[in-house]
């Protein structure tokens, strides 16, 4: 709990330096990841929401990445707790994007399990909604949260 109170007195920083209208389009961007679609059950909607919003989610990364990397990564960094030369070795690695390397965290912090568990299934051909089922994780919670820090 005491880490969290840090992260958001951290992150409300880190946010204050940025302009305010592109903090805006992130928290719409955001905002769409959480919506709920229309006339589905809800284990119907969760299981094609996963995989729809965590791609969605990936390519909101990517796309951000390439038009403000510095800011980017300093929101993964923020929502990992992984430095910026780990992300980059990361990604070279890997050969993962960094959408892909903030999923791969994200799972990595939900699970307590090791990130290159995750790369390695990835690698194995499975979908990031199949291994965040697999392992009983959702991660909306994970964008809730980068949310959650864009409203402050």
């Amino acid at each position: 709990m005491r880490t969290r109170v840090s992260v958001f007195i951290l992150v409300a920083v880190v946010l204050a330096a940025f302009p305010t209208s592109s903090i805006a389009i992130e928290r719409d961007t955001l905002e769409r990841l959480l919506g709920q679609p229309e006339n589905k059950s809800p284990a119907a909607a969760a299981a094609g929401d996963d995989s729809k919003a965590i791609a969605k989610l990936i390519k909101d990364i990517n796309v951000a990445i390439q038009k403000d990397k510095r800011r980017m990564l300093s929101i993964i960094i923020i929502n990992t707790n992984v430095a910026a030369t780990t992300l980059e070795q990361q990604k070279a690695r890997t050969g993962l994007s960094f959408g892909d390397i903030y999923v791969a965290h994200a799972l990595s912090l939900s699970t307590r399990k090791k990130f290159d568990t995750f790369v390695a299934l990835k690698a194995s051909g499975q979908s990031w909604a199949q291994i965040a089922r697999a392992h009983k994780v959702s991660l909306k919670g994970s964008t809730a949260l980068l949310k959650e820090m864009m409203q402050q």
